[in-house]
């Protein structure tokens, strides 16, 4: 027979009787200690509790969007979306890895500087969700939607959840494709004037030069020495959306005539180097690309051109032909799509034509 002790003890008597406490209202009143049930350490069902498998925080926890096993989490080295992976095969020229280019401060916008300080994520703005002082902070703790509150419907973990960073409806899921800081997602730099256009390449140019410079390439460094048949920097959607300028030496100088400039003869080499300007107007410097017509039986997939890419440390992502190829085969898919009359060249808008 069990001891008294062992009986008061029991999953029958804990509900009536808990160490001279009363259990009400779902309170446990020991003394003058009032904790809520749910909200209990040992509580399985509390979403803080350690033992919870859905709690936010928790190592185990497959939602734990800070998990280094979550395939969601956007910091998660195996995570192909994340931003900052530099093996991320959703953009070879990722801004977080060892080849993307350095804010460049000087040659920031003001216009998109001064409207930054509206961006609800903004430090300076009182609405940011993460302010300690917005009572909005979802993880302020007299926020009824804490995800970490024992009573929240809203729980992190569950599948119907629009806030739960795993699930496919959250336009906040690092892997959405709805998510606009998906760097699998469409991208693009934020809309210049042609004014500030004009302004941000003149200021970024020297940097550009420099960043190129440390490739192994020569063209990487002589391609500013070039003629530019770009009479500004405008955007290429076929380029990331990103900003660019084109370039052509001697032996391309048909490149002029543009749709009549007709088969390019081996040696003709045309250049684009780029930036990008996020939201905030800050400034950096992009990829340069590089193209080189070879002579014949090179590679005819490709019309005989060499494409190459550069990062802005000067790292080659791939040349055809060459390491890194595969990298690059986006280039020739891409070109391959023009009609056979301009030889697989592509054409900057004829409002940034120079004539």
């Amino acid at each position: 027979m069990r001891s008294k002790k062992n009986l008061l003890l029991s999953t029958t008597m804990i509900p009536m009787i808990v160490l001279g406490g009363v259990v009400a209202g779902g309170m446990a009143l020991t003394g003058q200690t009032v904790l809520p049930a749910a909200q209990a350490a040992s509580n399985p069902c509390n979403p803080c509790a350690a033992a919870n498998p859905c709690n936010p925080c928790a190592a185990a926890n497959p939602c734990n969007p800070c998990a280094a096993a979550n395939p969601c989490n956007p910091c998660a080295a195996a995570n192909p979306c994340n931003p900052c992976a530099a093996a991320n095969p959703c953009n070879p020229c990722n801004p977080c890895a060892a080849g993307g280019g350095a804010s460049v401060t000087a040659c920031a916008v003001p216009r998109l500087r001064t409207a930054a300080l509206a961006n609800p994520c903004a430090a300076a703005n009182p609405c940011n969700p993460c302010a300690a002082a917005n009572p909005c902070n979802p993880c302020a703790a007299a926020n009824p939607c804490n995800p970490c509150a024992a009573a929240n419907p809203c729980n992190p973990c569950a599948a119907a959840n629009p806030c739960n960073p795993c699930a496919a409806v959250n336009p906040c899921n690092p892997c959405a494709a709805a998510n606009p800081c998906n760097p699998c997602a469409a991208g693009g730099s934020a809309e210049l004037t042609d004014a500030e256009a004009l302004k941000v390449y003149d200021c970024l140019f020297p940097t550009m030069k420099a960043a190129y410079a440390k490739s192994d390439k020569g063209d990487a460094s002589g391609y500013s020495n070039w003629r530019r048949y770009s009479i500004q920097a405008y955007v290429s959607a076929t380029h990331g959306g990103r900003y660019v300028q084109n370039f052509a030496n001697a032996s391309a100088k048909a490149y002029g005539n543009y749709e009549n400039a007709g088969t390019f003869p081996a040696g003709a080499k045309l250049g684009k180097d780029s930036f990008m300007v996020n939201a905030k107007g800050d400034v950096s410097v992009g990829p340069l690309f590089l193209m080189e017509k070879m002579p014949a039986g090179f590679n005819p997939d490709s019309d005989n051109w060499r494409y190459t890419l550069v990062m802005p440390n000067g790292a080659v992502a791939g040349t055809t032909n060459g390491e890194g190829s595969a990298n690059v085969q986006f280039c020739i898919g891409c070109h391959m799509a023009v009609t056979p009359e301009q030889d697989s060249v592509m054409l900057l808008p004829e409002e940034y034509r120079v004539r």
